[in-house]
């Protein structure tokens, strides 16, 4: 009997162990989140907060955002470079693998400065080489395990 209630004691705590582990980087895309706070004291990236507020976004990059990141988050004119109809086509439900595909190219694994983000290289969440030339890096934005890097140009 002791043993039973062992094995379920533990079961049970790497029940809630693994889904708190889970949970973490989907809440990181969820109202009041830490992410969300930082992007939110800088309205020069609030068209690129909306993006990453889109219903559904947090299941398809939650993987990305579990370890330290760096986020390069296009300013709102980087983004109005694509014009209103395409960013509001991007949150569309049966856009949204499409959307996450165009954010994983603005995410890089681990915290990065700015130093480390210039050397060659780096590839993004999406697995493409990440080529910075050309682009303007703001200010660091930091979080518990997060660098956030305003730009004046979108990643491809």
């Amino acid at each position: 009997m002791k043993k039973n209630s062992l094995r379920l004691f533990l079961i049970l705590v790497v029940s809630v162990l693994s889904m708190q582990s889970c949970g973490s980087s989907s809440n990181l895309l969820g109202s009041g989140s830490s992410l969300l706070s930082a992007l939110g004291g800088n309205t020069n990236l609030s068209a690129f907060t909306g993006l990453l507020k889109t219903p559904g976004l947090g299941k398809l990059l939650g993987p990305v955002l579990k370890g330290p990141f760096t986020m390069l988050a296009p300013s709102n004119s980087a983004l109005s470079s694509l014009g209103a109809n395409a960013i509001s086509s991007l949150t569309k439900p049966e856009n949204l693998s499409q959307l996450a595909g165009v954010l994983k190219n603005h995410i890089v694994p681990g915290k990065l400065d700015a130093g480390a983000l210039l050397k060659s290289g780096l590839q993004s969440a999406a697995g493409s080489a990440l080529d910075l030339g050309g682009i303007n890096l703001g200010d660091a934005i930091s979080g518990k395990n997060f660098n956030i890097f305003p730009i004046d140009k979108l990643l491809k």
